[in-house]
């Protein structure tokens, strides 16, 4: 102890550096002594090219910083820091003059539905996004995010941001993962609507609500502000709707895939939502008891060889590239939506009777934007051939005949015949 005090107090370095040259020198005896290059051995640097152009063309989108490029370049296999990703990130910017992302607030703020447990709390929020779609109208993304994991359970692009279009998406959620404990949302009327309502009484979630003006209180408005670095790129630059949606699902996949900022520091060494999340689920129910839950607005029903549905004696088309399959419809009192897949397919206007049990009139018929693909080209355009005004998407059926009684004489011969033969 007294000659390694020697050796600290007249080289004047650190402790650390002390007790590793007395084990150099206990291990190798003199030659450990001698001075060695500090840093990775030539040849074994991380940043290498083909790293940096990774780095490059992410860097095309401008709004993603240096966690998000290391998150992204870990999901590929590329294992850089974020201050590594940083320092890169300012050399393209001044070779190439890419634009600097801005910089989000480091005030912490406090959270009211922070989570202990996973499917404690889900967050439900629907955004507005900006498109170049040549079509015109509204885009809107739908989300339900599990606050403990951060992990996004369902969502979707549409083109409407009504009750029926968010029931679409907790349906999809609490089919695959169960019901959670509550339920985070806005105060927004599709949430709090008599149906949406009906449905959290059935599966048991509390309902909760984040305070008017406050929306950071919402995680998945958080988890909105990541979208809007890393898929707006993508969705300004959409040229059709297969596009958008497709930049949609790429979005979710990386997005739950990737490190997220909130999980760096678990002791576990879980960093992305689905290794967090993992394999539990919230209170799992049978299909017939989830179709109970949902009954008075969802249905199924196989669609013909042209992509229409037969419900209550109307034939209300569908979708053609969907044949054979079994779409959804979901009855709403003033609208029918049809539904595959969680994407809305089409939808009526309708006017049921006052049991609700049967549907008087099926009016306006709006197609919607779908990502579905035809591999069998159309032999024609039913559109283009009969136009809008000729081509019918709804018609009303005949009533299905009555059974008629069979005759008693018939029922007598065919009993005296059977016991002939005996």
């Amino acid at each position: 102890m007294e000659r390694e005090g020697l050796l600290y107090g007249y080289l004047k370095i650190t402790r650390d550096t002390v007790y590793r040259t007395l084990k150099r020198f206990i291990e190798e005896g003199e030659a450990g002594l001698a001075d060695k290059k500090r840093g990775r051995p030539r040849g074994a640097f991380k940043v290498d090219l083909k790293a940096m152009n990774a780095v490059r063309r992410l860097q095309k989108n401008p709004h993603l910083g240096e966690f998000r490029i290391h998150a992204a370049l870990a999901q590929v296999g590329i294992h850089l820091s974020p201050r590594t990703c940083g320092r890169i990130l300012a050399l393209n910017r001044r070779i190439y003059g890419f634009e600097k992302p801005e910089s989000g607030s480091k005030k912490k703020k406090e959270m009211p539905f922070a989570s202990k447990r996973r499917h404690e709390f889900w967050s439900a929020d629907i955004r507005y996004i900006d498109h170049a779609l040549p079509s015109k109208g509204n885009v809107y993304v739908i989300s339900i995010l599990e606050n403990h994991s951060r992990a996004i359970l369902a969502s979707a692009i549409t083109r409407s941001q009504d009750t029926t279009a968010f029931l679409l998406v907790l349906y999809e959620a609490v089919k695959r993962y169960g019901s959670p404990e509550a339920l985070v949302t806005d105060g927004g009327g599709v949430f709090k609507a008599n149906r949406a309502t009906a449905i959290y009484e059935a599966l048991g979630i509390e309902k909760e609500e984040i305070e008017r003006g406050k929306p950071w209180q919402s995680y998945v408005e958080t988890t909105f502000n990541i979208q809007r670095r890393v898929a707006d790129f993508h969705f300004e630059r959409a040229e059709s709707w297969p596009e958008i949606v497709a930049a949609h699902a790429r979005w979710i996949a990386d997005y739950n895939a990737q490190k997220h900022w909130a999980h760096r520091e678990r002791e576990d060494g879980r960093r992305s939502p689905e290794e967090v999340l993992g394999w539990i689920t919230g209170v799992r129910y049978r299909d017939e008891d989830l179709e109970r839950a949902f009954f008075s607005t969802r249905h199924t029903r196989k669609l013909d060889t042209l992509g229409y549905a037969r419900f209550r004696h109307w034939r209300l088309y569908a979708e053609e590239g969907l044949a054979g399959k079994e779409a959804a419809l979901w009855l709403e009192p003033e609208t029918l939506t049809m539904e595959y897949a969680g994407e809305a397919l089409s939808r009526y206007e309708v006017k049921r009777s006052p049991d609700g049990s049967e549907l008087r009139h099926v009016g306006e018929a709006i197609l919607l934007e779908t990502s579905i693909v035809v591999h069998q080209p159309k032999l024609f355009d039913l559109a283009e051939i009969l136009g809008e005004d000729g081509w019918l998407k709804a018609v009303r059926m005949a009533d299905y005949a009555p059974r008629r009684p069979r005759s008693p004489k018939l029922l007598q011969q065919a009993l005296f015949a059977y016991t002939d033969a005996i």
